[in-house]
């Protein structure tokens, strides 16, 4: 498959998700009202950022495009999101995570051990603030709670 029609492919797979969020977040309870905003949100941003794919043209002649570079580290990263996902329900969502994100970029290959503490800090931080602080999306707490 060439890069301009996989580009156009996972365009048009975008628009379509953003039309199923767009949907499905009608369907939302009025006492979710915040939840719906915000799925709104995540609609329109696929929605315009597919639509850019879309409509962009490629620069260079069309190359073939391999399904996957690195196979190792594919196969690496589909395990450890599976061992994540069996982890979350048992440990809670955050121990799992600050667990996960930098032992996965240990695996596939990063050696900043500065700099991958500080982006888990970050994304941990900022889905506490946004999901559990501002929208109150629950979080599964395992062991350490409810």
């Amino acid at each position: 498959m060439t890069r301009s029609s996989m580009n156009r492919l996972f365009a048009v797979g975008g628009l379509g998700l953003a039309a199923a969020l767009f949907f499905g977040a009608n369907g939302f309870p009025d006492r979710a009202a915040d939840a719906a905003r915000y799925v709104f949100f995540l609609a329109g941003i696929l929605a315009a950022l597919s639509l850019v794919l879309l409509l962009q043209s490629t620069p260079s002649p069309d190359s073939h495009v391999r399904g996957v570079r690195s196979p190792r580290s594919f196969t690496v990263a589909v395990v450890a999101i599976a061992v994540y996902g069996a982890a979350i329900p048992r440990f809670g969502f955050f121990p799992a995570s600050a667990f996960f994100m930098p032992l996965l970029a240990l695996l596939l290959g990063y050696r900043r051990p500065l700099f991958i503490i500080i982006g888990t800090g970050i994304i941990l931080s900022f889905v506490y603030l946004v999901f559990v602080y501002f929208l109150g999306v629950p979080v599964p707490m395992g062991i350490w709670g409810e």
